[in-house]
């Protein structure tokens, strides 16, 4: 096609160990980051850009993982899932840039990425703590003007506003979601030289 599709694939095997993961501190609501345990299972992570007609790009990514842990530890037993590790994520972007007038390009841009939910274990003196996390959508948009060493774009960032969080709380100390940060609109003027 003229080098106008990319398409990369990897399949992998993980056979990982004394894996880092948290721990209640004794009979406390701390944690600590400790090392122990072993974790091991199978990927997949595809990825594809495809240039259809001059200016305009497609890419999309997909990744799939089945680690879990083989061993006994602190606070995992075998079959665990690692900590914060989501099993599928995929995203998409459409990036197009057309010639408006002498060396200036005008140009549009729209991100999409999705992580599936995932889980923190947590074994201790207070019993079998699971804290789910949700999965996640984000998307983000970008419109403007490219006059080579200067660009002006207005865009938005979390556009649709997901405030699932990144750690659901209570967790440890953190006593409240720590969330994603909330739709941001701006206008970006960036220069190279």
């Amino acid at each position: 096609m003229d080098g106008r599709l990319l398409f990369e694939a990897a399949v992998y095997y993980n056979d990982w160990r004394d894996v880092q993961s948290s721990a209640f501190v004794g009979a406390s609501p701390f944690t600590i980051i400790t090392n122990g345990g072993d974790a091991s299972g199978y990927g997949v992570d595809l990825a594809a850009t495809i240039r259809p007609v001059d200016g305009l790009s497609l890419s999309a990514t997909y990744g799939w993982n089945n680690i879990e842990y083989t061993s006994d530890t602190a606070d995992k037993n075998p079959g665990d899932p690692i900590d914060f590790a989501v099993q599928q994520s995929y995203s998409a972007s459409l990036d197009y840039r057309r010639p408006v007038f002498g060396q200036t390009e005008g140009f549009f841009r729209a991100d999409y990425q999705h992580a599936d939910q995932a889980q923190v274990t947590l074994r201790g003196f207070f019993g079998d703590q699971f804290v789910s996390l949700p999965a996640r959508d984000l998307v983000n948009l970008s419109f403007g003007l490219d006059f080579g060493p200067v660009e002006a774009a207005v865009f938005s960032s979390n556009a649709l506003d997901d405030d699932a969080p990144v750690i659901q709380g209570p967790f440890g100390r953190i006593t409240e979601n720590l969330e994603q940060r909330p739709r941001v609109i701006g206008v970006r003027l960036r220069g190279s030289f």
